[in-house]
């Protein structure tokens, strides 16, 4: 609703903006750029080694209820009802724990993720900041907006991608050269 929001009022001043003055403006895709800048990789390689340990955590507890669960199994005939109502609170207090923990793991590695991401968010948004108004650009848009495209069309000399990656000590992506329409023509 708030993306709706922003672009309204984005193409409000647009509208209001063209009878006026010609208004400059540019795009860019931070995923785009994030995916080419260095501290990308050192990112993505420290989520996987969290993950990876919390993975063999919730491995390790999976193991240990499985195994209450079958020696459970073996010996359920040949318990007093005492001692099988006792084993089977023990084995739904370990169900629930594990899936605590996997709902707990999950958010510990989304939070990791926006923490480890956010300094770098900052830096892409001051590159940003900075080429806008060296280039004097009224307004740059984002191409990736939470998977959903706000940009359907804009012409390939106002992206301001490769720079923002330039700027941040990236590799610039290589830009397709448009090719000819033009049918060949046969013999």
């Amino acid at each position: 609703m708030k993306k709706l929001l922003t672009l309204v009022a984005f193409i409000m001043v647009i509208s209001l903006g063209q009878t006026s003055a010609q208004m400059k403006v540019g795009y860019t895709s931070a995923d785009a750029v994030l995916g080419q800048l260095p501290e990308a990789k050192t990112i993505e390689a420290e989520l996987k080694a969290y993950s990876a340990q919390l993975s063999k955590e919730l491995e390790n507890k999976q193991k240990e209820f499985e195994v209450k669960y079958q020696a459970y199994m073996k010996e359920e005939k040949t318990l007093a009802p005492v001692v099988l109502e006792q084993r089977q609170k023990e084995l739904q207090t370990l169900n629930q724990s594990l899936q605590e923990f996997q709902q707990k793991a999950q958010q510990d590695v989304q939070k990791k993720q926006q923490d480890l991401l956010a300094p770098v968010f900052d830096k892409i948004q001051k590159a940003i900041d900075e080429i806008s108004k060296a280039e004097n650009f009224d307004f740059v848009l984002s191409t990736d907006a939470s998977g959903v495209p706000i940009l359907l069309f804009a012409k390939e000399e106002h992206n301001i991608t490769n720079k923002v990656i330039t700027k941040l000590g990236g590799t610039p992506i290589p830009v397709a050269k448009p090719t000819s329409s033009t049918p060949e023509k046969k013999n």
